[in-house]
């Protein structure tokens, strides 16, 4: 009989534990503290968990998370018992709150909708204003220029990359300027959707115009395939003229005073200075003819003085005169044949730096005349 009394106890308790059970452990989890996670404007699903009495508990939440193909949303703050708290933002990893067991929390996050920017056709460029996450992630209607660089140094002073225009979303095509700025600024573009910005490019080639004297033409950065007038300004060391030869290095379609270069690369071209010494020559000679005539009509123009003798001597004279071999006589026409010659010359010479251009138009009108 004892035994029958136990064994229906031992029966009951198995019976009670299988129909109340449940409602034990709830009343037992209902008098633990938890933690309640809602996320505002349900852009999460909620979820509670326990929190054990004297152990530590913490709160991991990933900072971003995808929303659909095209954007996510990103953690902006957090307010745990009413008490708002600015998360510092990051486009990855996860947000730790250490949360205390003392008590049941309610902690609500606050994320926001985010679009990507994505940029094209160069490397040295940077966003206005700069992304929140510190990527190419913007939070929805935001504002954003893109700042670039003009030009890209591929090879020091050789090879280098210019930026000539830019589109939005494959759809709208824009020039840039070549101006004196450095860099371009594009107009904001709205970030309410993803999008997309190319930048085109074309590559440059530098061109060194060189020599050792006077003012080089030409030098500078230009795209491949054109053809660029060169030059230089030689000047003179004083009555030294310096004269162009020919140029050195690349080659250079030459004609006179003109020349040009093709531009298939990178370009040194040298012009091979001479020294022209003519105008000096002519300096020196030009006023030594003109002495030399004026001397000669001098000498030519010069009476013949008649020196009065006694008769006595002037009759010695005529008798040693028919005596003597007859001499040459002094004639007027040599004088006028040398005269002629010395303005032939220096008419000559003064024709001749004329049309070589080493004495000005006015200078030559004045030299004549004074002939």
């Amino acid at each position: 009989m004892t035994y029958l009394i136990i064994f229906g106890l031992v029966l009951f308790g198995f019976i009670f534990a299988g129909f109340f059970g449940n409602d034990l452990s709830f009343a037992q989890f209902s008098n633990q503290n938890t933690i309640k996670v809602s996320f505002e404007n349900n852009v999460a699903s909620s979820y509670e968990m326990p929190l054990i009495a004297g152990e530590p508990f913490t709160l991991i939440q990933s900072y971003s998370w995808v929303h659909d193909e095209t954007s996510r949303y990103s953690l902006v703050s957090y307010t745990l018992d009413d008490e708002t708290v600015k998360i510092s933002r990051d486009s990855r990893g996860d947000f730790t709150l250490n949360i205390p067991t003392d008590s049941s929390y309610n902690v609500v996050f606050v994320a926001v909708l985010q679009y990507a920017l994505s940029v094209d056709g160069t490397t040295d460029f940077s966003f206005l204003p700069s992304s929140p996450t510190q990527d190419n992630w913007f939070d929805a209607e935001t504002k954003v220029s893109i700042n670039v660089q003009k030009t890209t140094e591929i090879e020091n002073d050789k090879v280098r990359q210019e930026i000539t225009g830019w589109s939005l979303d494959k759809s709208e095509f824009w020039n840039i300027d070549d101006d004196d700025y450095t860099s371009f600024t594009t107009p904001p573009v709205i970030m309410n959707e993803y999008h997309q910005v190319d930048f085109f490019t074309t590559y440059q080639y530098k061109l060194n115009v060189l020599s050792d004297f006077g003012l080089t033409i030409g030098s500078g950065w230009y795209e491949q395939g054109v053809t660029v007038p060169i030059g230089v300004d030689v000047g003179g060391d004083g009555l030294i003229l310096n004269t162009l030869s020919e140029w050195e290095g690349a080659d250079v379609d030459y004609n006179g005073n003109t020349a040009q270069v093709f531009i298939d690369g990178p370009v040194t071209v040298s012009a091979k200075i001479e020294k022209n010494y003519s105008l000096l020559i002519g300096i020196i000679v030009i006023p030594i003819l003109i002495i030399g005539v004026i001397v000669g009509k001098k000498f030519k123009r010069r009476p013949t003085v008649v020196e009065e003798k006694p008769v006595e001597k002037i009759i010695e004279r005529i008798i040693e005169k028919t005596v003597e071999a007859p001499k040459t006589q002094y004639s007027d026409k040599y004088d006028k044949e040398l005269s002629v010659y010395l303005e032939e010359q220096i008419q000559a010479k003064l024709y001749e730096m004329h049309s070589s251009q080493i004495i000005s138009k006015t200078k030559y009108s004045k030299i004549k005349e004074t002939l």
